[in-house]
Order: C-alpha cells, then structure tokens, then sequence
C-alpha cells in the first residue's frame, strides 16, 4: 500500500504542484480514507520527501545505466543530457520550487541528489571524454559539470532549444578527434 501512496502522490505532485496537492486529494485518488494514509506516513513532509527520493533514484539509476552502456562519452553526454531535459519536461516546475518553499529539510535531499548527479554522472564523463582525447583537456571539469546541470535545466521559451543548447554545449567540450565522431551519423 505504501508504494501505491507514493506513486499517487507522486503523480499529483508531478502534475499540479506540492502545495496545491493535500493528503485528502491523494487518499481520495486511491479510494483510501486519509486515517490509512496515516498509517503509513506521519505527515505529508514524509511523503513528499519519499516521492522525491523515489523520483531522484529512479534518475540516478537511468545515468548510471546511460554512462555505463555508451558507446563512448560523446554518445553518454547526448543521452544525459536528453535524460535530463526529459525530466525538467515531464516535471511540473511547481514541484522543486514548492519543496525548496515549503519544505526545507526535503530541499536538502534535492541539493544532496544533485551534487552526488553532478559529481558522479556528469563530472565523470567530462574526465572519461579527456581520458579518451574526445574532450578538451584543459576545461575545468567541475564548473562545466555544474554548468551542464544548470542549462539542462534552464526553462526556454522555444521549441528546440534545448537541443541547440545541448549540442553546442557538447561541441565545446572537442577535441579535433572528438568533433570527427561527434559529427559521424551515428552519434549525432
């Protein structure tokens, strides 16, 4: 029963926001009574920190797969960084920032996340893509990690946007050797 409450609640979260989802509205989307909910979760700090987690393993666990499974850098920063706009897309914005609001101990989880994404998803590939002479070895590899987390997630007004941000984020990031793969067919 509790993971049902989470994905419900998840779902209402994702879709309307934290603030404006109560603990009554998901018990009523679960045909539940809100004592059950209870049961489970002592207050709805506890469940959205729970949906949250939930939903930032679940992220973490598809990079590392992304980053494991790549063909090579160039091909693990293109899905990443798809991965990443998927999530600002599929996420209501309502969400982080009634968290980082309202729910300040929670806030603290995201931030965690997000160092631990940046320092072992995104910083990892910039050092693989030096390693490998696909990227420039003289970037500063932890500013540009958290460079590329800020712009994948930067809210921009026109379609594709995001894909001309990525790409030439991407490019900046080449060597000679790298540009010759990035603009192969079966990278790009």
């Amino acid at each position: 029963m509790k993971e049902r409450i989470i994905a419900e609640a998840r779902h209402l979260f994702n879709q309307f926001g934290v603030r404006t989802v109560r603990l009554d509205d998901v018990a009523h989307q679960l045909g539940i009574s809100k004592k059950t909910l209870y049961q489970h979760f002592i207050d709805k700090e506890e469940l959205v920190r729970l949906v949250l987690e939930t939903q930032l393993d679940e992220n973490l666990r598809e990079a590392r797969v992304i980053h494991t499974l790549a063909s090579n850098p160039i091909v693990g920063a293109l899905r990443i960084w798809d991965r990443l706009i998927a999530y600002r897309q599929t996420t209501n914005p309502n969400l982080l920032r009634d968290i980082e609001r309202h729910y300040p101990t929670v806030w603290s989880v995201f931030e965690a996340f997000r160092t631990t994404y940046i320092n072992t998803i995104l910083a990892a590939n910039i050092r693989a893509g030096i390693e490998q002479g696909l990227y420039r070895p003289d970037v500063d590899e932890p500013a540009l990690a958290w460079l590329w987390a800020a712009q994948s997630q930067w809210d921009i007004p026109y379609t594709g946007a995001e894909t001309a941000i990525k790409h030439h984020f991407i490019r900046g990031l080449l060597t000679q050797k790298g540009l010759t793969l990035y603009e192969a067919k079966d990278v790009c």
